[in-house]
C-alpha cells in the first residue's frame, strides 16, 4: 500500500494543461502563420490579390482564435479545481489491485473515488509529479516530493509501470 496526501496548486494545473495542449496548438499556430505569410506574399507580389487578402485574414483570425482558446482552456482547468482561497488536498491510496482518491477542501472530506489501474490511459512524470491521465479532461497529479505516509515515490512508479497497460501508454 502506498499513501500520499498532497495539495494541488495552480502552478501544477498550469504545467499539466500546458503539457497537454502546447504541442498540438503550436502545430496549428504554425499552419495559421504559414497561411498568413502566403497571403502577405500574394498581396506584396500583386499575384491573385483577392486570394492574398483572404489567406491573410483567415490565417490571422485562426492564430488569434488559437491564442484565445489556450487561455480559455487554461482558465477553465483552474476554475474546475476551485482555486482561490480554498485549500484543496488529494489523498491517494495505491493498492496493487486498485487505487482511491479522496478530496479534501479546507480540511473537510468532499468525495472519494475508487478506481482501477485500467482507468489510467497513460501516465507521465516530471521532477516533482506523476500525471495520471484518466481521459482527455481529467488528470490526477500525484506529488513525488510530498511526504508519503506509506511507501515512496519510487514504489509508486514501479506499481504504475506494472499496472498501466503498455499499449495505452504514449
Amino acid at each position: 500500500m502506498i499513501r500520499v496526501k498532497n495539495e494541488i496548486t495552480e502552478k501544477d494545473i498550469n504545467g499539466n494543461v500546458n503539457s497537454q495542449i502546447i504541442k498540438p496548438m503550436a502545430i496549428r499556430f504554425a499552419i495559421g502563420t504559414v497561411v498568413l505569410a502566403a497571403g502577405i506574399v500574394l498581396i506584396c507580389l500583386n499575384l491573385i490579390k483577392w486570394l492574398g487578402i483572404v489567406l491573410t485574414v483567415v490565417g490571422g483570425l485562426f492564430d488569434v482564435l488559437l491564442i484565445a482558446m489556450y487561455f480559455i482552456v487554461r482558465n477553465s482547468a483552474i476554475k474546475q479545481n476551485n482555486f482561490g482561497s480554498k485549500k484543496i488536498e488529494y489523498e491517494y491510496r495505491f493498492d496493487p489491485r486498485f487505487f482511491s482518491v479522496t478530496v479534501y477542501v479546507k480540511g473537510k472530506k468532499q468525495g472519494l473515488m475508487n478506481l482501477n489501474y485500467q482507468d489510467i490511459t497513460k501516465f507521465k512524470e516530471n521532477k516533482n509529479n506523476f500525471f495520471l491521465y484518466l481521459n482527455n479532461k481529467q488528470t490526477l497529479i500525484v506529488s513525488k516530493t510530498a511526504r508519503y505516509a506509506e511507501g515512496s515515490a519510487e514504489s509508486l512508479k514501479r506499481i504504475l509501470k506494472e499496472r498501466v497497460k503498455k499499449s495505452k501508454k504514449k
